[in-house]
């Protein structure tokens, strides 16, 4: 017998009954992985969930730079060149022609005063980003066990499956067995015992589908786990025992329902930070159109190898003399003597660090950069922003509409779930009545093994039927106690 998988897929939140009350140990899934211990290992170790902190990560770096980015900044820069040919002296500023060596060292550090209150909305934005990739991380969280427990219910499935097969099987064979020896006897025609031999065979068939169902599922719950090596050939999982759910629950209204979720879902809550987050780029983009203040300071000196510097003054006596021509033709002169004095600086050489204490400049500043006109991209940016803001304001309506649909599908599938289950248990209990009445004339020989097997059939069909509705219905009861924040629990 065959049952689609694709139910299960509807079934994944409420699985959450099916975890062991026990504790996670550090070395989990020892002696078999339980539901917890599985929800709790790949929360940590699944790849989405760590991107997802890594991008959580990157916005923490984001509003840390924001804030620091309100402090002064200070840098520096130094050369040292070989200069060749006419070039201006650094130190005296002449042009000159000749072979030196040269160099200059600057600081500078500007502090800004009034940003149009950029930094003020940057540092908001990145806040609300920050808290909603938190809730983000949840959210994966969220995703990745639902679809942990979706893997962990296929094999559960898969696991009755090969149970309900196995014994459809031995039920077979007892009947292929008291065949054959009616059939040595004289009483049964040799058509039935070729009839059950095929059934045995299909049973099989049934058993190996079954198990290839449950090798795949278990595959899945590896690769969600990200185990590798010893601990993904080892890998095993507990059977827990489901009970027996109520036939009639008291469902909440599925509004009642939705108005918890909206405060609980992080999912919501993330989409609406980034509403937050959105205002404040918004703010942000328009902090472009005012002007920029800034308070600035600088220092700067130079260097040039073979520099002197004054010491000090001298003063220098002494005669000059002079030759004056007395004819037109110059062969008449006459010599005068004349004394002079004058006062000349005395230098002295200076190495590098002595030139740069000598050099030093020192400089204060207020800028102030008002825009006036830049190809209209600060009207173009508040536009982008302002996108973005609808865009948030969509994505958050968007979450919600999804939610109020997810909550009403549950309740809806609850109720579909109940009416399932009820009429389940009353087929089964019809069923197994007729089965065993089956099973006495089939002794008797009163019917054929061809007629038995069909009830056989129908009577194992209805089984797996109600052990289906058993899991959906109690599923579906505990997806309405998600959303309402309640603890799942038996």
């Amino acid at each position: 017998m065959k049952k689609s998988t694709n139910l299960l897929l509807t079934l994944a939140l409420g699985s959450v009954l099916l975890a062991s009350p026990t504790i996670a140990q550090d070395n989990p899934g020892q002696g078999g992985w339980t539901l917890q211990e599985a929800i709790e290992y790949a929360q940590k170790n699944n790849l989405q969930v760590k991107q997802t902190r890594v991008n959580r990560d990157l916005n923490a770096i984001d509003l840390k730079q924001a804030k620091l980015d309100r402090l002064p900044t200070l840098n520096s820069n130094g050369s040292y060149s070989f200069n060749t040919g006419s070039y201006q002296n650094p130190v005296t500023f002449d042009l000159i022609t000749e072979n030196s060596q040269t160099s200059n060292f600057q600081a500078n550090t500007v502090m800004p005063l009034f940003m149009g209150f950029q930094q003020k909305n940057l540092i908001k934005q990145y806040e609300y980003d920050l808290q909603a990739s938190e809730f983000d991380v949840q959210a994966i969280q969220n995703d990745i066990t639902l679809q942990l427990i979706t893997s962990y219910l296929n094999v559960l499935f898969a696991e009755e499956l090969i149970k309900t097969a196995e014994l459809q099987r031995t039920t077979t064979q007892q009947q292929l067995d008291r065949t054959r020896l009616l059939f040595k006897a004289g009483s049964v025609a040799e058509v039935a015992v070729l009839d059950l031999e095929s059934q045995l065979a299909t049973d099989d068939l049934d058993i190996i589908t079954a198990q290839n169902q449950r090798d795949i599922a278990r595959l899945s719950l590896i690769q969600i786990l990200n185990l590798e090596n010893e601990q993904a050939q080892n890998f095993n999982i507990v059977i827990p025992d489901v009970p027996e759910p109520d036939e009639a629950p008291a469902l909440v209204d599925p509004n009642t329902v939705y108005d918890v979720a909206l405060k609980t879902q992080p999912g919501i809550q993330a989409a609406d930070l980034r509403i937050r987050s959105a205002d404040k780029a918004l703010a942000f983009a328009r902090g472009a159109y005012y002007p920029r203040i800034s308070l600035g300071a600088g220092l700067n000196t130079r260097y040039l190898k073979g520099g002197q510097r004054g010491i000090g003054r001298e003063t220098i006596t002494g005669v000059q003399q002079q030759t004056f021509y007395l004819d037109e033709n110059g062969t008449q002169t006459q010599t005068f003597f004349i004394p002079f004095s004058r006062e000349q600086t005395i230098y002295e050489d200076r190495n590098l660090i002595e030139q740069y204490q000598d050099n030093i400049n020192k400089n204060a500043y207020i800028s102030a950069s008002i825009p006036i006109f830049n190809g209209l991209a600060a009207r173009n940016n508040v536009q982008r922003a302002k996108l973005g803001q609808l865009n948030a304001k969509l994505n958050a309506d968007a979450e919600r509409n999804q939610l109020r649909q997810t909550i009403e599908q549950a309740y809806v599938d609850a109720l579909a779930a109940q009416r399932k289950y009820a009429a389940a248990k009353v087929q089964v209990q019809a069923l197994e009545k007729n089965y065993k009445n089956a099973e006495l004339r089939l002794n008797s020989g009163v019917i054929n093994t061809v007629d038995f097997y069909v009830i056989t059939t129908n009577y194992r069909t209805a089984q797996s039927n109600l052990i289906q509705a058993k899991y959906e219905y109690t599923f579906k009861l505990k997806v309405l106690d998600f959303y309402q924040g309640k603890e799942i629990t038996l």
